[in-house]
């Protein structure tokens, strides 16, 4: 492969990444706890777009907070999952295998 080659795949690699960022910031990615009780939204860049909490929750802190903590992990999870997904895709096609450097499945 010559360095022309290699200039324009370059440019297409951080065309494609800034085109993911973008892709990620308007993910919208759910977490809840609690039947439902809690749920808190995120984007791709883990910032929490919305949290809801039934009032029937807020009759216990303890109750409240440990709902607060699970609903925020598995959002936090479920993003880390997608956005894995979502590079792995990305990888593959530049032909870069995320499981050989231990970041993909």
């Amino acid at each position: 492969m010559d360095l022309s080659n290699l200039m324009q795949m370059a440019g297409q690699l951080r065309e494609q990444l800034a085109q993911a960022q973008a892709q990620a910031r308007e993910l919208r990615i759910e977490g809840e706890a609690g039947g439902g009780l809690v749920r808190v939204v995120m984007n791709g860049q883990h910032e929490v777009l919305e949290i809801v909490i039934d009032p029937k929750a807020l009759a216990d802190k303890a109750l409240l907070e440990d709902l607060l903590r699970a609903a925020f992990n598995q959002a936090s999870a479920r993003v880390q999952e997608s956005v894995r997904d979502r590079m792995g895709g990305f990888a593959r096609s530049f032909g870069i295998d995320l499981s050989a450097l231990g970041l993909g499945r």
